[in-house]
């Protein structure tokens, strides 16, 4: 019974992709075997898987005379830890976890994550974290130290360990990018202390702000007209009643004590009105005087027009407005403070990376403890795995060293070494190992980690190069096995490997009429139970 999936890839529907005109292909959970004869397009499919897992699209995939190509990939039987990282990512799913790309004739391309548009990158992430495709360029990922120390860790089951380990380490580095920065920039500052000291007092006595120098304005008209009025009501009460040579109620008043004089009903109406206006322009001559209590004062009207003077010229000195003066004045108090406050400020990141760096140094320690601990088991079973994939005699070994020095991966190197011809001595794997003999070793490492591994589908490219009889049986007994656990997908031209296959798909040109022009497309056609038997005893009647 085959083990259930964190995902499994379910369809595959091409679109104008190449030979391919509108093509639906269904996979089986376990163990998938892609055959056909040379350019048939068997190829193409895995090249469209590529493309969904962010590969870099080419308008030369489009079929001739179509505008785009659609590729689009459904993925089934979706867990809890698959959900709720596209929920993270904020992209979530239902039943089904469907990625598609659209390909233009132009070159420019769309990425698409359960149906909402995404950077390429997105869907990269993806792929990296559930699917691994292995063929002849991957294999060359095996000659890394850095994957060849993954895949260890994996085997050791210790990668929550490791990831731990890594985001300790990026804290210390940035830490130390911190303390290197801070110093650099405390060397700077304390060499133009003087400098901002002097800046900052000439801005302080200020201290700037837009709402500052609005309300400066709004005094300094408030306080002008003010002074526009005392003036006007001074004049006005001058002429009035206050100018000694002449003022008007004191003429008004003459006037009337030499009416009175007068004798006549008429002098005496005229005295009395003209007493009358006397009395009239003396009431409004006190309430004018009354006005002249709203004082002014012309000491805090040039303070005023003094600090506008001074805003207009820090303005122009430092070639900004208000607002820059403000931010400049923070920045300088800043500034004083960092220089004020730079020991303590370096000192306390100092022991934080200390402790960071203790602490790394601990779980670097211990990881490389157990890695060293599990080389061991893995070499064995590793040799075992590939003398049964006919490497015959072949040993394999992970040697552990310590660097002493704390890198991204910890204190460990990996040295991984093999001996391909018995008695002839132990080499870098990557200075003797053929294309063909690399997808084996790489096979076997999956059939070893397949259990532990978050990688939920392998796509295995041209894994039977180079091979046949015997070792192409063990392969194809070596992929059934990774299957149990993990769903399996391969372009194989091998009957003793297709025989091991849950599904067989085969893949094939032919011949149709479009626009009255005969055209080739590539189809793809199931092969299950009785029929894939008779089919793979044909295939090995043909080798």
């Amino acid at each position: 019974m085959k083990n259930q999936s964190r995902l499994f890839l379910s369809s595959l529907r091409m679109q104008n992709f190449a030979t391919f005109q509108d093509e639906e292909i269904l996979f089986d959970k376990g163990f998938n075997a892609i055959i056909g004869e040379t350019g048939s397009g068997k190829s193409l499919i895995l090249d469209a898987l590529q493309l969904i897992f962010g590969m870099r699209a080419d308008k030369k995939t489009v079929r001739k005379g179509a505008e785009f190509a659609i590729v689009e990939a459904t993925f089934s039987d979706v867990d809890e830890t698959v959900r709720s990282y596209l929920n993270s990512i904020g992209h979530p799913c239902n039943e089904e976890v469907v990625l598609k790309r659209i390909v233009y004739s132009t070159g420019t391309s769309k990425a698409f994550l359960n149906f909402q548009q995404c950077p390429l990158s997105t869907l990269t992430d993806f792929s990296r974290r559930f699917t691994d495709l292995v063929g002849q360029f991957e294999n060359q990922k095996l000659l890394s130290e850095n994957y060849q120390l993954k895949l260890l860790d994996s085997f050791a089951g210790i990668q929550s360990k490791t990831d731990s380990y890594k985001l300790m380490f990026e804290e210390m580095n940035s830490v130390q990018a911190q303390i290197q920065e801070k110093s650099n920039y405390l060397s700077e500052l304390q060499q133009k202390r003087d400098f901002i000291e002097f800046q900052l007092n000439e801005l302080s006595t200020l201290d700037p702000s837009e709402e500052d120098e609005n309300l400066l304005l709004e005094k300094k008209d408030t306080l002008l007209f003010s002074q526009q009025n005392h003036e006007t009501v001074s004049a006005a009460i001058s002429v009035l009643s206050e100018n000694d040579e002449f003022n008007i109620l004191d003429g008004l008043k003459k006037i009337t004590r030499d009416l009175e004089k007068l004798k006549g009903s008429k002098m005496t109406d005229l005295s009395a009105r003209f007493t009358e206006c006397h009395s009239l322009l003396q009431d409004l001559t006190f309430e004018l005087s009354g006005t002249l209590e709203i004082e002014y004062s012309e000491a805090e009207l040039e303070e005023i027009i003094d600090r506008l003077d001074r805003y207009q010229r820090l303005k122009r000195k430092f070639n900004t407005n208000t607002k820059g003066l403000a931010e400049l004045s923070e920045k300088f108090h800043s500034e004083l403070k960092d220089l004020n406050q730079s020991d303590s400020l370096l000192d306390e990141l100092k022991k934080r990376y200390s402790i960071l760096e203790k602490e790394c140094l601990k779980l670097a320690n211990d990881l490389h403890k157990e890695r060293q601990k599990s080389s061991t088991g893995l070499s064995t079973l590793l040799s075992k795995s590939v003398q049964e994939l006919k490497m015959n005699g072949a040993q394999l070994k992970y040697e552990v060293e310590s660097t002493g020095v704390l890198g991204k991966l910890g204190l460990s190197r990996i040295n991984f070494i093999a001996e391909t011809n018995p008695g002839e001595g132990f080499f870098k794997v990557k200075e003797i190992a053929s294309g063909g003999e690399l997808s084996r070793i790489l096979l076997s490492l999956r059939q070893i980690l397949s259990a532990n591994d978050t990688i939920s589908v392998f796509l295995f490219d041209e894994i039977d190069t180079g091979v046949g009889g015997e070792t192409a049986l063990s392969i194809g007994k070596a992929l059934r096995n990774v299957s149990s656990k993990s769903q399996v997908i391969a372009i194989t031209h091998l009957p003793q490997i297709a025989h091991h296959a849950d599904k067989l798909l085969v893949v094939k040109k032919e011949s149709i009429v479009e626009n009255e022009k005969a055209r080739t497309i590539s189809v793809a056609r199931s092969i299950i139970d009785d029929e894939k038997d008779n089919f793979v005893q044909n295939m090995a009647s043909l080798h």
